[in-house]
């Protein structure tokens, strides 16, 4: 007869036999047994985050970065809910997520018992798969179904298609005694994953051969992928245009980045609309072109990936294909196409070239605001260096520019909130012991500053603040700075000095309010002093709304 809290050690030693290197802990006593026993497996790899929203966003940082499955685990009652925007963000991100979380025994649900909520299916709408394990295993048959889901939750956090998963772990009292070493003879189960290839229909072969006009959009991606490698050389075609965002990370001579400013500025001289678009990837940034093709009319659109929904961002779907996106792209490849004179991709690139040298015209005369700001901190950036841009105005000023091929592009896409942005990057340069840095606003930075509450935090991070005084993005938006309690109710301005809340946790600190003293503090920042730093950029936001106004009108 098994142990009754056998499943609690097995639980532990599976983990570490499919390859997880990386747990994140968050204190507890409901959760002392795995504690206990991930710790006997994983020893000093564990990672403990008080926070558990910002050990969530810390732990899907490792995980985006290696590609790989991280343990999240927690104590029961609301520590559980506190997992939900880091889980809902991996989900509509395709991010490998194990969250395990311990649980009251079942009959004190529901009877005002400490600590106790209903937390199976507490994820229900953003997790892949949720499964409970059996208060305690009496009989072999009990061991062998602990084993089996066990197993079927880690493979379901990456096949098919990576995303997270939720583990409900009900553990009874003694807490603290005596559990035994895992199943020594524990049979794994092997999840294949074969190379795919696919054969297209004459149906697709013949609208791609005869198309002369096809825009390629593919949305985030994370570095180094293999479709990354496979559109740079479509980009040679004259008959294709490439979509891609830096948070793409694909970066090219006639890869098109800063969409956003080069739609702005189409007008009826601009290239065509193309006869065939093929949509990739994750979530798109530019509301113009997104905006640009919904009101194209019909197109022939396809939508390539392992979607968990039928994606129609430009409401133009003909087709959807629910394959990876690089066996697709592989596949068209390979075909041969009628050799037919297009410049369909050259019309693109010039109406880029026209963007940039009128954007490079405004910015020098353009006064200290946060386009000035992004523009020298993205002209500035490391070769090899990754960049995590939070959320809300960051995100769009970012893009303004163009990617830089040598930088690693990371952030919240999935569901956009402001609210992981720092603890995110952590887990980033935890995992990557690369110069890491995060660009926030300060109501995104403030909203995540448990991040700093972190005895791992990285020495590569580096974290820069614009301050300007609340949601700059609400300056930009047309209408919210008009309605009544403007400051309190919607750009939340707020009393707190960054350098304070530096100083409080231990991290260097450097400052700047005008483009002479982020010049000279910026080398300093980037090298550091051993430790995780902050630079603080204090902006307008009157006179940022307004550079931005005025060079997005330029343009139109």
């Amino acid at each position: 007869m098994p142990h009754p809290k056998q499943h609690i050690a097995d639980l532990a030693e599976i983990c570490r036999r499919k390859g997880i290197r990386h747990i994140v802990i968050s204190p507890g006593s409901r959760s002392a047994p795995l504690i206990q026993v991930f710790h006997a497996a994983f020893g000093d790899d564990c990672i403990s985050i008080a926070d558990e929203r910002s050990a969530a966003y810390f732990a899907m940082g490792i995980a985006l970065y290696t590609q790989t499955p991280v343990v999240l685990i927690c104590t029961s009652g609301t520590a559980v809910l506190n997992y939900a925007p880091a889980l809902a963000e991996a989900y509509y991100q395709d991010i490998p997520l194990l969250a395990v979380t311990a649980d009251r025994p079942r009959e004190w649900i529901d009877q005002q018992d400490n600590q106790t909520l209903r937390q199976q299916g507490i994820y229900a709408n953003y997790i892949k798969g949720s499964f409970s394990l059996p208060q305690s295993v009496d009989t072999e048959d009990d061991l062998w179904y602990v084993h089996r889901i066990i197993q079927e939750a880690i493979g379901l956090s990456v096949s098919p298609g990576p995303g997270p998963v939720h583990i409900n772990v009900p553990l009874t009292e003694p807490l603290f005694g005596e559990i035994p070493p895992p199943t020594p003879d524990i049979k794994s189960i092997h999840y294949e994953q074969p190379e795919l290839s696919a054969r297209l229909p004459d149906a697709l072969v013949k609208e791609w051969q005869q198309a002369q006009k096809i825009m390629i959009i593919h949305g985030q991606d994370h570095p180094g992928s293999s479709v990354s490698r496979i559109l740079q050389a479509f980009s040679a075609d004259g008959r294709i245009v490439i979509m891609a965002e830096n948070i793409s990370n694909i970066a090219g001579e006639h890869i098109l980045s800063n969409s956003n400013l080069v739609v702005s500025n189409l007008r009826n001289s601009g290239p065509a609309l193309p006869d065939l678009i093929i949509h990739s990837g994750g979530q798109v940034v530019s509301k113009s072109l997104t905006g640009y093709l919904r009101r194209a009319g019909r197109v022939p659109c396809w939508r390539v990936g392992n979607d968990n929904s039928l994606v129609d961002t430009f409401k133009l779907l003909t087709r959807f294909i629910p394959l990876q996106a690089d066996v697709i792209y592989r596949a068209l490849s390979d075909l041969e196409v009628p050799i037919k004179s297009s410049s369909y991709r050259d019309e693109w690139i010039r109406a880029e070239d026209k963007v940039k040298a009128l954007t490079e015209d405004r910015l020098r005369n353009m006064p200290y605001s946060d386009t000035v700001v992004f523009n020298r901190i993205l002209q500035n950036l490391p070769a090899g260096a990754i960049l995590v841009p939070g959320n809300s105005s960051v995100i769009r000023y970012t893009q303004l520019f163009p990617a830089d091929g040598s930088v690693m592009y990371y952030a919240n896409r999935g569901v956009s909130g402001i609210d992981g942005t720092v603890s995110t990057a952590s887990g980033i340069a935890f995992a990557s012991k690369k110069l890491t840095l995060v660009l926030c606003g300060d109501l995104g930075f403030l909203y995540d500053s448990n991040a700093l509450w972190n005895r791992d935090l990285p020495a590569g991070l580096r974290i820069v603040v614009i301050n300007n005084g609340g949601g700059g993005i609400f300056h930009i938006l047309k209408g919210p700075s008009e309605l009544p309690g403007f400051k309190k109710y919607i750009e939340a301005s707020h009393p707190v000095n960054t350098g304070d809340l530096a100083n409080a946790y231990g991290l260097d600190y450097w400052h700047a309010e005008d483009e002479s003293a982020l010049q000279d503090q910026w080398q300093s920042f980037l090298d550091g002093r051993g430790r995780a730093g902050i630079l603080e950029l204090k902006t307008d936001p009157v006179v940022s709304a307004t550079a931005f106004r005025q060079l997005m009108g330029s343009l139109r």
